[in-house]
């Protein structure tokens, strides 16, 4: 029956402010099923659902809900939507409220924009069993995590498919972002940002900053002193005009790093800036794996370390650069650089 089973369609029924205190139902919680303005407020206990939709319809726009206080749990046996089809909804996840479903998305269709999930406070946490979708095929949407908030996921995709123009915040000492999967900046689309800073932290296996040819204009920036981009795995450029700044003391760590990774990765770029800004590789950093126009530039006391470093490699590669000035910038290659290819190209 989908969605013709029993919903609740909280918004029918209620047009202004709502307290919920301990409820369990074997249903849907719908926020805004084709109404705007709606709030709804867990406060205490646990809210057990199938599922949860904030902003159902096209039109279902600006409703929120509010799941706060410690032992505030707002658990769903499937998925939860921010922006099913509206524009403007929001979940707000504060005080040490929990909330807990398989996949999380954040604006899920061309119908929906603007929409925003915002965990923030100590212990207030969000736990995806799946992926967290932070624009499907949609635009301007977005996730914060800020004051020592948490969000735990599978994959994280900013931007999943051809969508333009979503973010996600990582701000703060002690919030974390942490994906068990990979971290997608920009699938198809452009100008997707990520920002980590203020001591923010963000785990990962892999990284990619951008995956299609299409995908352009895709951004990261970690500043701040100890904030971290932490990847297992590699990070990779796909597409084209995508960038990755690193300063103000702001830190990435990962295996080997690829600015500009296929033929049609042109013009990406790696800046790090900054006294005590720093991107480690415990592996390569190539600037120009194939493709053109891509580079990286160590300036005003940034530091990167690797084991080699190669500006250039696949026939495919042209006209890459790296750029070291002012003082203390510093790029250290613990084994060998290479301007052009070298046929022992890390994979």
């Amino acid at each position: 029956m989908s969605i013709m089973k029993k919903i609740t369609r909280l918004a029918a029924a209620l047009c202004a402010t709502a307290l919920f205190t301990p409820l369990s139902h074997a249903e849907d919680l719908v926020v805004g099923a084709n109404s705007s303005g709606v709030t709804i407020d867990f406060t205490s206990g646990t809210n057990a659902y199938d599922n949860t939709f904030v902003g159902y319809d096209p039109g279902a726009n600006a409703n929120t809900l509010n799941v706060y206080n410690t032992n505030t749990v707002l658990t769903n046996s499937g998925d939860l939507t921010v922006g099913r089809s509206g524009s403007g909804n929001s979940l707000v996840i504060s005080n040490a409220g929990t909330v807990a479903n398989t996949t999380g998305t954040i604006g899920n269709n061309s119908f929906s924009s603007n929409n925003i999930v915002l965990v923030t406070g100590a212990s207030s946490l969000w736990t995806n069993t799946g992926d967290v979708r932070i624009g499907f095929q949609s635009r301007g949407n977005s996730l914060v995590i800020s004051n020592a908030g948490t969000v735990a996921n599978d994959w994280g995709l900013i931007g999943a498919y051809y969508s333009s123009d979503n973010s996600a915040l990582v701000t703060g000492a002690n919030s974390l972002w942490t994906n068990s999967g990979a971290l997608y900046v920009g699938n198809a689309g452009s100008g997707n940002t990520l920002v980590i800073s203020n001591a923010g932290t963000l785990a990962n296996s892999l990284g990619f900053i951008g995956i299609a040819s299409s995908a352009t204009s895709n951004r990261v920036l970690v500043t701040g002193t100890n904030s971290l981009w932490s990847n297992s795995g590699d990070v990779k450029f796909n597409g084209s005009g995508s960038s990755l700044t690193i300063s103000n003391g702001g830190r990435v760590a990962d295996a080997n790093s690829f600015i500009g990774n296929d033929a049609d990765s042109y013009n990406n770029s790696a800046l790090v800036t900054g006294v005590n800004s720093l991107w480690t590789n415990s592996g390569d950093v190539v600037v120009g794996n194939d493709g053109s126009g891509n580079s990286l530039v160590i300036s005003d006391g940034g530091r990167v370390a690797d084991a080699n470093g190669y500006i250039g490699y696949g026939a495919d590669s042209s006209n890459n650069s790296a750029l070291v000035t002012g003082a203390g910038s510093l790029w250290t290659n613990s084994a060998d650089l290479y301007v052009g290819g070298n046929e022992l190209c890390p994979s």
